[in-house]
């Protein structure tokens, strides 16, 4: 049985949205585009903690309630499949989201003659932004050639 890891990833978010306290936004980026960009550079570093600390729900930030194990092994499938050499938002590819709350951004990723356009969804978290949702299905598989 395939499941669309488009589909996956929300739910995994939603399953653990009762494993602890909401927490407040604190220090999360002040901009969509900023909170993509930190994810990404987290991804690029392989540091699963600084991509916990942009990614989550209206919780907040995936670290300070998810829990640590099964939050590595998400992070841990996020950042293999968004392996890359370079990536570029697309400065035309921002749109609302599913609320008034969310933004969805189109990064274009680099990686061995390959340019998946990447679709991310950001939420309002308080006064900050945080990446909720990526569409890995777009994203491909890194060690596959191009579709």
């Amino acid at each position: 049985m395939t499941r669309s890891r488009a589909i996956v990833l929300p739910f995994i978010l939603a399953t653990f949205g009762c494993a602890g306290k909401s927490v407040p936004a604190g220090t999360l980026p002040s901009e969509p585009a900023a909170a993509v960009e930190q994810f990404l550079a987290a991804v690029k570093d392989n540091d699963l903690r600084a991509m916990g600390d942009v990614w989550g729900s209206s919780r907040g930030p995936a670290n300070a309630w998810m829990a640590a194990d099964y939050r590595e092994k998400a992070l841990t499938v996020i950042r293999a499949t968004l392996a890359y050499e370079t990536y570029t938002l697309d400065p035309a590819g921002t749109r609302p989201g599913g609320s008034s709350e969310e933004r969805v951004l189109r990064v274009q990723l680099r990686r061995n003659n390959c340019r998946p356009m990447v679709p991310f969804t950001v939420l309002r978290v308080g006064d900050g932004w945080l990446v909720s949702n990526i569409d890995l299905d777009a994203a491909g598989n890194p060690r596959r050639p191009c579709p």
